[in-house]
């Protein structure tokens, strides 16, 4: 399901000797060369050159136009991972491995390949209790009193691609179930290929437009398009959407996970420079 939909940025034109002040409300602006081609630019975004008339000057408009398409996703990206927090390092590790590992091979057991499940983060840190050691009196120098008021904690967190985005509810409860104790933000989006596709239909769209703008301008200044002397399609964008999943205290008595995904936007913007007769 693909919507097409145009939005103009900016518009640029450049001729050799008059303003295109009066251009439907067109960003306009002229520039010319020397005979020797050097002579200084104007403000606008055209370029000269001595190939093309007499006087050795060319005539150029450049526009600059976007086109968006959108879609429904086809990949789901989820966060969720495992905390622990404890008295010393050794414990929370062994605990976060095992949490860890029951959570990986539930994932796996689901029917995810293990090529989609993959750490994204792990991490064993100290926590210190500065604010109770100072209310208490203790020694901050004293590795002994500091060990009264430190705390371990833990943290592994995986990114799970999900193919089928119908079935992100199910991973998560999935997750959930298996002793997941945070399940972040779900990533709809689009996978290489359907974004690759979905880009040039938005290029297309984007070209279009450019070339309408272009045909207009020249109209106004009693010119016709010649040829598309450069073309740049740099600009552009996936804008993926999300859904935020809370975890409940009493999981077992909640209802499975439905994610409604609102549809995936891909731009792409152009540049394009056109000779003018």
């Amino acid at each position: 399901m693909q919507r097409p939909k145009i939005q103009r940025r900016e518009v640029l034109a450049t001729t050799l000797a008059a303003s295109l002040a009066g251009a439907a409300g067109c960003l306009g602006s002229l520039t010319a060369n020397d005979e020797d081609g050097t002579g200084d630019e104007g403000n606008g975004s055209g370029t000269t050159s001595n190939d093309d008339n007499p006087n050795g000057e060319t005539r150029t408009i450049t526009v600059s136009d976007s086109g968006e398409v959108t879609a429904d996703p086809d990949l789901a990206v989820v966060q969720a991972g495992v905390e622990i927090t404890g008295d010393d390092a050794e414990s929370v590790r062994d605990d976060l491995d095992e949490r860890g590992d029951a959570l990986y091979d539930a994932l796996i057991e689901s029917g995810l390949d293990e090529d989609d499940v993959t750490t994204d983060r792990y991490d064993i840190s100290r926590e210190i209790d500065y604010r109770r050691l100072e209310e208490e009196g203790a020694d901050p120098q004293s590795e002994d009193d500091l060990e009264e008021y430190t705390d371990y904690h833990g943290e592994h967190r995986f990114r799970i691609e999900v193919h089928d985005v119908d079935a992100v509810g199910s991973v998560v409860d999935t997750a959930i179930d298996a002793g997941a104790d945070d399940v972040g933000r779900v990533q709809f989006t689009l996978s290489e290929d359907k974004r690759a596709a979905l880009r040039e239909d938005a290029l297309e769209e984007a070209m279009a437009a450019a070339s309408r703008e272009a045909e207009f301008l020249a109209g106004e200044v009693d010119a016709t398009i010649v040829e598309a002397k450069h073309v740049d399609t740099s600009g552009g964008d996936v804008s993926p959407t999300y859904a935020d999943v809370a975890v409940e205290e009493d999981a077992d008595d909640a209802a499975d996970t439905e994610l409604h995904p609102d549809d995936v936007s891909v731009s792409a913007t152009v540049e394009v420079v056109y000779v003018i007769d």
